[in-house]
């Protein structure tokens, strides 16, 4: 079997990835498929909900998050994006005992920087779907559509 390395790829230093310190010590973080599916759990079911609620808050906040222009479910967006990529790294905590141990400290508005800094490189906008022209990209293409409307006219 291969493996990464064969390829010359090396986990370190991935853009997904990164380190946060909390009351002075490093925690790894990364941002994965796994991610998308903690945020989930903990955001009550949805990572939809969790991605359109981000982007509200972003537009909301014109890039600069501050007490001024934060609601309370902001709160829970970033506790859920925190708590996410803290786990994806690789902590084997319950939310909870992550929110106690962070608490309302001055990390988190850093350690959410961090988080967002790599969420934001990481997804995608269903606009940029959109923009694709290739089959595989949930669009079919014209001569897939006449494939598909051939074979329905054999089978009659």
């Amino acid at each position: 079997m291969a493996r990464l390395a064969d390829y010359g790829i090396n986990l370190e230093g991935l853009q997904n990835t990164a380190k946060v310190t909390i009351s002075g010590v490093e925690f790894p973080i990364a941002f994965t498929m796994e991610t998308m599916e903690y945020i989930a759990d903990v955001y009550g079911g949805d990572y939809a909900v969790f991605e359109r609620d981000m982007n509200d808050m972003l537009s909301r906040s014109e890039g600069q998050l501050s007490s001024a222009n934060l609601k309370g479910a902001d709160l829970k967006i970033m506790r859920a994006l925190i708590y996410s990529m803290l786990r994806t790294g690789g902590l084997d905590e319950s939310a909870d005992d992550v929110y106690k141990f962070i608490g309302m400290s001055n990390d988190v508005i850093s350690i959410y920087a961090v988080c967002m800094e790599i969420f934001t490189s990481q997804t995608f906008q269903v606009e940029d779907l959109k923009k694709s022209q290739k089959p595989q990209d949930f669009k079919s293409s014209k001569t897939q559509a006449k494939r598909k409307r051939k074979n329905k006219r054999k089978k009659r």
